[in-house]
């Protein structure tokens, strides 16, 4: 009777076991899907600060039309859409539009002297972490998302951008 006891209690502990591993696989594989950002679904929030250490959270901004934009001072299509991104916030910040730049990983000097160097003028926040990065699901860069003024992401673009494209999405969530 005893050998019968301890043998169900080590079946329950090893079922107990399996489906603890089993829980953890599942969460760990579907809850980034489940974060991960998706075409005319409401825009993950986050928080980042400038190079000035102030806050710019994406909430904030609902009520605007919003372009945010993956990009490193590495990549050379981020490098060759910047002079675009540029010239479209300046013709649409007093038309509903803002901009958030989100710097991935890299020092506050590098950003800096890439912004001087090529008078960007737009919000730049910075993912220090990469978890924004994450959080967003972004693989390569450079990585747009255009968000409607109630915070829903109408588009999502992968690489460097015309003024062409820029102006036509820019309008369409305005």
């Amino acid at each position: 009777m005893n050998k019968q006891r301890r043998l169900l209690m080590r079946i329950v502990i090893l079922l107990l076991l399996f489906s603890a591993v089993g829980f953890a696989l599942y969460k760990n594989t579907f809850a980034n899907k489940e974060t991960t950002v998706q075409l005319n679904k409401q825009a993950p929030n986050f928080k980042l600060a400038t190079l000035s250490n102030e806050k710019t959270e994406l909430k904030d901004l609902q009520g605007k039309g919003v372009l945010v934009n993956f990009w490193a001072s590495w990549c050379d299509p981020c490098k060759k859409e910047m002079p675009a991104i540029q010239k479209a916030y300046n013709q649409y910040k007093d038309k509903g539009f803002d901009i958030v730049a989100v710097n991935i990983q890299e020092p506050d000097l590098t950003v800096e002297n890439f912004l001087k160097n090529n008078n960007i003028t737009f919000p730049v926040v910075l993912d220090k972490s990469g978890e924004v990065y994450n959080l967003w699901g972004v693989g390569r860069i450079p990585v747009s998302f255009f968000i409607s003024s109630d915070g829903i992401i109408k588009r999502k673009y992968e690489g460097e951008m015309s003024q062409e494209q820029l102006d036509q999405w820019i309008k369409e969530i305005l």
